[in-house]
This record gives C-alpha cells, sequence and structure tokens, in this order.
C-alpha cells in the first residue's frame, strides 16, 4: 500500500520504516521485493521527513552504504542480524522486554557468524563486528539493572545466578572486543578510536552497575577495590576528546554517551560532594547540547540528574538541591512517558522512594499514583505472561501505601486519583484480556465514511486478522506445558508489532483503553456503589464512589486504621484453619470450633471494615466490592454481629445491602455488555475424584438438581451433563452452546500457581483456569459454581486475582457464583432453590444471592455462617 503512494507524508515515511523492518528477516539470504524497493525510497528522503537521533542516523548509513542489499553470503547475513539487533534494542526502550531479548539473540548469533567465517569474508564485517561487540554488552547490561531490582521480592521470578551471568558476559564482551582492536595495523583510524571510545563509555557503565548496590560508607570509598575501579574509570572517560555537533564518524554520540556514563560514574556509592558537583555540571551540559534530540536519552539524563541532585542535597545539606531535584524527576517521568515507559517508571518511584524516606507520605503517594498511570502501558508492552507478572511485581509492595495516603487526603483530585492508582494496578492482566475480548475497533473501521474505502477495508481486515492470530498465540502459551520452551513468543512479538503498524495508519484503529477514567468510572458506579478496597501495614482504607454526586466531589473516603495486612492475614489463616476442622472439634491453635472461627472472622470483618461502609452505602439494595491484596480472599459480603447466643440478635449485611466482587471497574463495563434472556441452563455434576471423595463432603446432586429444576421458569430450557459424559471438552463446549452453567462437584486452588487451578471432571481429568482464559466463542452468560473453593485466588500476586471467576469473566461470562471455601451439599441444595427461584424471576443475580442466604438463614436452615457464607457473586 506504501509503494503506489507517490507522494509519502512524514507518517508515511515513519510507516515505511516500521514496515521494513517487520519485513526483513534476520540472517535471511535476500531480501524480500517488498523491503528492497522500500530501502531505495528510504535512501534519499527529502530534509523535512528526517527523523533525527541514533537510530535513525544508523539506519540511513545502513540504507545508504546497500549493507542489506549485498549478495547472499556471510556478510549480508551479519549484517542483516546486526541492523535488526539494533532495531529490536530501540523498540525495547519502550519497556518491551521481549524485544530486549531478542536484540541479545540477534547480536549473539551475529558473533556465531562470525565465528563460523573464514578470514577473506570476516574482513567485509571488520568495521560492525565492534559495534557488535560494544552493543551486545550494553544490552546485557540493561537487561541485568532491569532484572535486578526483581532479587528483592520474596518470590523472585528470576535466579540471582542468572541474573549475575548477563552483566559477567557483558564484561567479557567488552574485553573480547578490545582484543580486537589491536589487530588492525592502522591504529590511527578515526573509526577505530571511536570504537575504542565506545567501549571505554560501556565498561564505564558495566563497572557504575557492578557497584550499584554496594552501600555508601567505610570501605566504598576512593581507598577501596570499588572506588579505585571507578577512579580508573573516570580517568578513562576524562580522555575522551570532545566532539563538536556535525561529526560523521561517530565520534559526536560516542562523546555524549560518555557524559552520560561519566555521571554515573561519578555519582556512584559513595561519591564525594565535588563528584557529585561535577556529575550535574556535566548532565547540565548534556542536557543543553543543541543536536540532543532523542527524548529517550533525555528522559534517562534528566533522572540521572535528579539522582545526582538528591545525593547532594543528603550530603551538603543545603535544601535549595531538593526542588531542584523534584523538577528534574518530574521532567524525566513527563519525557519518558513519552518515549520510554520504563525511565518514566524508575523516575516516578525513585522520587517517590525520596519523599517517603524523609517522611513526606503524600508527595510519595502522588509520584507512586503517577507510576501506576504507566504500569497497564508497561505490561502492556511485554510479550509473554511470565515478562508481565514481573513487570506487575513492581507494584505490588507500594500500591496499597500509596492508596491508602491518597484516601486520607482532604484534595478530592488525590482521592480521585487513589481510584485511578487501584483501577490501574490491579487485575491489568484481566483488564488487557477483557481488551482483546472487546476487540479492535474493525468494525468501525469498515463503516466510517472515506474517500479511500477500499484502504479501509484492507485496514479493518489486517486489524481483524492480526487481532485473531494474536489472541490465538495468546491462548496457545496459556495451553502450553509448563516448565517447557513455547516457540511461539517471536510470532507473538512481530504481531504485535504489525497490529501497532497497522493501527498507525488507521484513522480510527485504536482499542477501547483497557483501564477507565473518573467519569466512566462515576458512571459506571451509577447502577450500584463502587467500594475500592486496599490494605496496607498501616491500615487500611476504603474509596465509595457513590455516583454522579462524585463526579466533582471525589469518592467518599472511609479510613479503616485496624485492618493492617497482619490483621487480614490472621482472619485468613482463621478461615484455612476452619476449613481443615470436623463438627465440634477444636483448633489447635485458637481453641475454636469451626463455626465459632467463623464467626469470630464475620464479626471482626463486620467491626473493622464493613460497619463504617456500610453508613456511607445507606442501605441501598446493592454494592460492588473492589478489594485488594488479602481482602479479596475475605468474605466481606458476610460481614455481620452474630456474637450473641440469641440467633434473633444476629444482623448480617447482606440482609439490607447485597455484596457483589469485581477486579475492577473494567471487568464490569465488559461484563455489562449484550444483556440477554436466559433461556438455556446446563447441569454439570461429574463423578466424585479420588484425591476428594474422602476428604470433602460427599455430593448430594440430586437434591441440589432437583432444587434447581423447581426453581427454573417454564421459557428456559435444562440440560444435563451426567457423570460419564463430563470431560474437558464437553464442559468448554457447554460454555459456547448455554446462557447458565451450573457445576456442582469439587475444585482446588493452586495459590503459588493459579493458572493451574481448576474444577474436578471426574478420575484425573480437571479443566484449569488456563484452560478458562484460553477459552472462545463463549456464549454462557453466567456461571454458578457450587464447588469447594472456586473463588479462591493465588497468592502471589493477589491483585491480578487470578481464579476461576476472573478467568470466566475474561472468557466473557457477565457473572459468576463461586465458593471461598468447602461447600455442604446439605445446606447447597435448599440455598440454590431459593438463589434460583429469585433469579430467574427477574432479580439482580447478587441480590437474589443475597436474599437467598437471608432466607435459609432466618429458617433456622444456614445459622453457621461457614456453611452460607462461602457463597459469592462476581461480576455485573
Amino acid at each position: 500500500m506504501l509503494l503506489s503512494v507517490s507522494r509519502w507524508t512524514q507518517q508515511d515515511y515513519a510507516d515505511a520504516v516500521r514496515t521494513h523492518d517487520e519485513l526483513e528477516e534476520p540472517g535471511a539470504e535476500m531480501s524480500t521485493v517488498e523491503a528492497r524497493e522500500l530501502r531505495k525510497r528510504l535512501r534519499t528522503p527529502p530534509a523535512s521527513m528526517l527523523e533525527a537521533g541514533l537510530i535513525s542516523g544508523a539506519r540511513r548509513a545502513v540504507f545508504a552504504g546497500g549493507h542489506l542489499d549485498r549478495p547472499s553470503g556471510p556478510a549480508r547475513r551479519m549484517y542483516s542480524l546486526a541492523y535488526l539487533a539494533l532495531v529490536r534494542f530501540d523498540q525495547a526502550l519502550t519497556g518491551n522486554r521481549q524485544c530486549l531479548d531478542a536484540a541479545i539473540i540477534l547480536w549473539r548469533t551475529c558473533l556465531e557468524a562470525w565465528e563460523a567465517a573464514g578470514e577473506t569474508e570476516r574482513s567485509a564485517f571488520a568495521g560492525e563486528i565492534h559495534s557488535v561487540d560494544c552493543s551486545l554488552a550494553g544490552a546485557l547490561g540493561t537487561r541485568y539493572n532491569l532484572n535486578r531490582e526483581f532479587l528483592v521480592h520474596p518470590d523472585p521470578p528470576l535466579r540471582p545466578d542468572d541474573v549475575r551471568a548477563d552483566l559477567e558476559e557483558a564484561f567479557r564482551a567488552i574485553e573480547r572486543g578490545t582484543a580486537r582492536l589491536p589487530s588492525h595495523r592502522d591504529g590511527s583510524d578515526p573509526q577505530l578510536q571511536v570504537f575504542r571510545q565506545q567501549l571505554q563509555a560501556v565498561k564505564a557503565y558495566l563497572v557504575s552497575l557492578k557497584y550499584a548496590d554496594m552501600p555508601a560508607g567505610p570501605g566504598s570509598g576512593s581507598g577501596s577495590g570499588s572506588g579505585s575501579e571507578m577512579s580508573a574509570i573516570v580517568a578513562e572517560l576524562d580522555l575522551i576528546p570532545y566532539a563538536p555537533p556535525g561529526d560523521t564518524t561517530g565520534a559526536r554520540s560516542t562523546w555524549l554517551g560518555t557524559r552520560m556514563f561519566l555521571a554515573q560514574a561519578l555519582s556512584g556509592p559513595g561519591a564525594r560532594i565535588s563528584d557529585l558537583r561535577r556529575a550535574e555540571k556535566v548532565l547540565l551540559g548534556f542536557l543543553e547540547a543543541p543536536d540532543l534530540t532523542e527524548e529517550s536519552l533525555i528522559a534517562a539524563a534528566q533522572l540521572s540528574l535528579a539522582t545526582a541532585r538528591m545525593l547532594l542535597a543528603d550530603s551538603t545539606g543545603d535544601e535549595r538541591y531538593r526542588p531542584l531535584a523534584q523538577d528534574a524527576f518530574e521532567q524525566s517521568y513527563l519525557t519518558g512517558a513519552r518515549s520510554n515507559l520504563r525511565t518514566a517508571w524508575d523516575a516516578a518511584t525513585q522520587q517517590a522512594g525520596w519523599a517517603r524516606r524523609d517522611g513526606h507520605r503524600l508527595v510519595a503517594a502522588r509520584a507512586y499514583a503517577a507510576a501506576f498511570r504507566v504500569l497497564p502501558v508497561l505490561t502492556h508492552t511485554q510479550i509473554t505472561r511470565a515478562d508481565k507478572e514481573s513487570a506487575l511485581a513492581m507494584a505490588a509492595d507500594t500500591l496499597p501505601m500509596c492508596a491508602r495516603e491518597l484516601a486520607n487526603s482532604s484534595a478530592p483530585e488525590d482521592r480521585i486519583e487513589a481510584v485511578l492508582a487501584l483501577e490501574g494496578a490491579r487485575g491489568v492482566l484481566l483488564a488487557e484480556g477483557l481488551g482483546q475480548l472487546a476487540g479492535p475497533a474493525a468494525d468501525r473501521a469498515t463503516s466510517r465514511p472515506s474517500s479511500t474505502a477500499e484502504g479501509d477495508a484492507r485496514t479493518a481486515q489486517a486489524i481483524a486478522y492480526l487481532t485473531r492470530e494474536l489472541d490465538g498465540l495468546r491462548r496457545q502459551e496459556l495451553t502450553h506445558p509448563a516448565g517447557t520452551a513455547w516457540r511461539g513468543a517471536a510470532r507473538m512479538a512481530a504481531c504485535q508489532r504489525q497490529l501497532a503498524l497497522v493501527h498507525a495508519r488507521s484513522r480510527d484503529g485504536s482499542d477501547e483503553p483497557a483501564s477507565p477514567d473518573w467519569q466512566e468510572i462515576v458512571t459506571l458506579a451509577g447502577d450500584a456503589p463502587l467500594v475500592y478496597l486496599t490494605v496496607s501495614r498501616d491500615g487500611g482504607a476504603a474509596l465509595v464512589v457513590t455516583g454522579e454526586e462524585c463526579r466533582w466531589t471525589g469518592p467518599v473516603p472511609v479510613d479503616l486504621p485496624t485492618l493492617t495486612v497482619d490483621v487480614a492475614g490472621k482472619l485468613l489463616d482463621k478461615l484455612h484453619e476452619a476449613e481443615v476442622l470436623r463438627d465440634r472439634q477444636k483448633s489447635p491453635k485458637y481453641g475454636r470450633t469451626r463455626g465459632q472461627l467463623t464467626r469470630d472472622v464475620v464479626n471482626d470483618l463486620w467491626a473493622q471494615v464493613m460497619q463504617p461502609i456500610a453508613n456511607v452505602l445507606a442501605d441501598c439494595e446493592r454494592a460492588v466490592l473492589l478489594p485488594g491484596g488479602l481482602l479479596g480472599m475475605l468474605p466481606l459480603h458476610a460481614a455481620g454481629t452474630c456474637a450473641s447466643k440469641r440467633v434473633d440478635k444476629w444482623r448480617f449485611l447482606l440482609e439490607t445491602t447485597a455484596l457483589s466482587y469485581a477486579p475492577h471497574a473494567a471487568a464490569l463495563r465488559s461484563a455489562a455488555r449484550g444483556r440477554q434472556a436466559i433461556t438455556r441452563l446446563t447441569f454439570v455434576h461429574p463423578a466424585p475424584t479420588p484425591a476428594h471423595g474422602a476428604s470433602q463432603p460427599p455430593l448430594n446432586v440430586a437434591a441440589e438438581l432437583s432444587g434447581v429444576r423447581s426453581a427454573h421458569p417454564p421459557g428456559v430450557t435444562m440440560t444435563e451433563i451426567e457423570s460419564e459424559e463430563v470431560s474437558r471438552a464437553r464442559l468448554l463446549d457447554a460454555l459456547r452452546t448455554t446462557d447458565v452453567l451450573h457445576f456442582t462437584g469439587h475444585g482446588d486452588v493452586d495459590s503459588g500457581n493459579p493458572l493451574g487451578s481448576g474444577l474436578h471432571l471426574g478420575g484425573d481429568a480437571r479443566l484449569k483456569v488456563r484452560d478458562l482464559l484460553a477459552a472462545h466463542e463463549v456464549r454462557a452468560m453466567f456461571a454458578v459454581l457450587s464447588a469447594c473453593g472456586t473463588a479462591v485466588t493465588g497468592d502471589a500476586l493477589p491483585d491480578e486475582v487470578v481464579g476461576l471467576p476472573a478467568a470466566l469473566i475474561q472468557a466473557g461470562l457477565r457473572g459468576i457464583v463461586a465458593t471461598q471455601w468447602t461447600c455442604f451439599d446439605d445446606f447447597t441444595a435448599p440455598l440454590m432453590r431459593e438463589f434460583y427461584r429469585c433469579w430467574l424471576s427477574g432479580t439482580h443475580p447478587s441480590v437474589a444471592l443475597a436474599r437467598a442466604q437471608a432466607t435459609v438463614l432466618r429458617q433456622g436452615l444456614l445459622v453457621n455462617p461457614f456453611a452460607w457464607a462461602t457463597f459469592a457473586y462476581t461480576g455485573a
């Protein structure tokens, strides 16, 4: 399509570059015809269309030199590999870990090709090999720097030895590159001098990383090993001469990069005040360079400047440096948000860290909130689920503190920011899945009026095709056996890049945003108030969005000072203890029976969490809870007073307000789509499994089935899947053909690997969360999972709420009734009968469940909260 356009715009030139880089296969014998034709037009673009920057300059040099148009052979292969490695590294600056990994692999492959080539063949690539050594070392250092911060988490996704291996390989690459240089006869060659300077600069960067985690103080000064090595690095960098703007040998870009590394070396651990002042001066000079246009480099320099100024404020006691540092942090965030999301994240979190250390908790919370704004996009740029989870782990510790501080602020904008932080940083993987479920604007693209209808149709077709392929790859990854290498990551990355390219050329091709803004959250609260809950080490907080009255005044804050992470953990432990006890057996840990422990939990949840929230809700019919962290595993919907020996004095919140759950408002928005009448109900009752038949209560399927049958109206067709017919394929097929799926059986939860949690289907067969996430073409609107523990989530990333309800919502369902622990069929049958009778008569499912629980409770059937509080509703 681009080649058919006679006169390109600046956007066309940018799209042509990206199209070329997708068409160029790494190491291929020849470029495609389209790639060659695009290169011809990209060799001599008009000056007004030239894109500034180091990568763009390197690209033009490769095109003008005809390196990718060489005849097939080792030189052509190595140039192709090196070129695409540089492109992928540039793409990695957006925070895309998969592109960084791809660049490293390509540079390694380039080195392998060099080793396999003969001396004659190497001569055609002699200059480029130095850039490969240097670039590989820099990329490995970058990945090391990204990975090492994950090692501070209790359950790091990476092994320390694997992280350190990158830094060790990077130093070897520098040594290898340095050893190559003297082998050339002409030591005065300007280009070789540039290569030597580049190696020195990258070595300085690696040395600064090597000592980045060393504490300042005695033993880390100039007399120590680290100090002497850093001093030697500074001396080497000082020898690199100034290069003026307009230089064509690469010396100018090398000198600019050297200034950055010099500043980092000067402001390393144990830096002297004089070194810090010089680092500030070097960075200011760098930022004032007239030919510095790449925003990603500017953002990085601003971040280094902020760090140097904060260290100067600490070292000198001169408070004038602090506002200057804060300004540099904010500028780095703003610049990074446009060019390098990772730098934006680092700028905001480092600013927050300094403020928190100095006791400025609200300032820290505001900075963390800014970081959480880029988190969903930063996560989205990762390709594989493992990389996404690693990115999300960065927010695990700071989100609750941030939200509580902002919630307690008197400023409405702070409380609104707290809601947006919670909305943006919770359930990011689920929100991304819901965005894919909603699909791109392909349908809108085909119907919009345009004079280029044929081109728009092709764009819409391309978007639809790429979206389907990307969704298929995502499902393949989920169903891939754990512990084995998945080969689809590279294709997934390429597909995502192509989709971004097509969207860039589309006039209206953007997806619906995954995270709703404040105005949409207020609108969503019009159906039922939204209650965001968070718990930190210092206490908890709730933010209640009651509807239109909150649009300008912000959410209603509720401080929960006694609700700490330790308190929530103890309540959860009591529930776990109650679940393993038999009737009338007392816990050796707490000295209480199952019923007593559950009543303790329900009472505490009322006193410490839900009573002040109930005062805000003011007896409204229903509300939606959006709990974070461990709160998502507690029966908040069952809170009440049941300490009295007289049952008639017990009161539960569900008797006035039905409470349902949602991971975030984006799930409500998606689940509320396409409401229609219920006409088909499928009842599934698998045979007992050997693993659960003895330890769990026996299944009274007949009583439950009879209760459901007696409740459903004549217009609903009910289908049964007998025990011997239950299978994974049959259950997934039922989700594609029914409106309501009612499953009675057993489930289990793997808290360390929530994607492995699932439903038991008889024998050894199971339907896992990953199977549900990989499902497609789902018709079902609701699921009733009358099985043990079907609403439990994993505890590694609790804010990702990866459990059966969330998985079914992502698959396309509106709502799910599930259980938070063991359920007993003697109590379940009458509860289900009341629930279906109320629900299928037109009541909202969350209200129907609450009324059913209240009815059987008041009839004396389910006095013990352990029996009825296990059931909860999630969804719209």
